[in-house]
């Protein structure tokens, strides 16, 4: 289980400064990596100059880029990354053939966070954009649910931090009892969401979701649709 309330403040604002780095592209100048961090300037320098001391990024006059040394320790993960696409575009595709709506393959990130890795978008009206390669919160929507409904480790962090409110721990027990999560316009207003667990070896490690306009798919089609996907969909989801 991981406690929240153990966190050490310098490696988090590290971590600050290279997701920093990627959001602009890999590489930023020095004044406004300054003001998006809100970090001292004394304090910024000793970070910078630690992690260019060790590889992570690197110095070009008055800019700073990620470092060649994040490649090296960030290839199991792209190597699992890509594992996982392909496992489960199968069902990704499957998904979004059998609902017509944007389809998305998520993954967790950290215990607050979860990751899209891959999505289709619906070919109707009023698309739902993909959000491949963004992170959302874990509490409000669905695939957020899934992972939460089926990790008792990732409960418990959230529970010492009082972020697990008895209501969605209520709804995090029908979900595991159903076998699919819904969100009816508590991430984004107007719209609706429904996630399934993929399971590999038994354990969840990804999740489906599918997303549209609430008229659209109001709480009884996507209902319908989870467990016509469950149904069709079997061996997909669980390898």
């Amino acid at each position: 289980m991981i406690n929240e309330n153990k966190g050490i403040q310098s490696v988090e604002r590290a971590m600050m400064i290279l997701e920093t780095l990627a959001a602009a592209g890999g590489e930023i100048r020095l004044v406004d990596l300054a003001m998006q961090s809100g970090l001292h300037k004394s304090t910024l320098h000793g970070l910078l100059n630690t992690l260019a001391a060790i590889g992570y990024i690197s110095r070009r006059g008055t800019h700073y880029a990620l470092g060649l040394r994040l490649r090296e320790i960030a290839q199991p993960l792209n190597d699992t990354d890509a594992m996982l696409r392909e496992t489960f575009a199968p069902a990704l595709r499957a998904l979004a053939e059998l609902s017509g709506e944007t389809c998305f393959l998520a993954v967790p990130c950290g215990t607050r966070e979860y990751l899209y890795m891959d999505a289709l978008e619906g070919s109707g009206t009023l698309r739902v954009a993909s959000p491949r390669g963004r992170r959302a919160g874990l509490t409000t929507s669905a695939i957020g649910k899934v992972f939460l409904a089926f990790d008792e480790d990732l409960r418990r962090s959230l529970r010492r931090s009082d972020l697990l409110p008895a209501e969605l721990e209520t709804e995090l027990g029908g979900i595991v009892r159903e076998g699919y999560a819904l969100d009816l316009e508590e991430a984004e207003p107007g719209l609706n969401c429904v996630a399934l667990p993929l399971r590999l070896q038994g354990r969840v490690v990804a999740a489906l979701g599918v997303a549209a306009p609430a008229p659209r798919l109001p709480e009884a089609e996507l209902r319908k649709l989870a467990t016509l996907a469950m149904r069709k969909m079997f061996d997909m989801l669980k390898l």
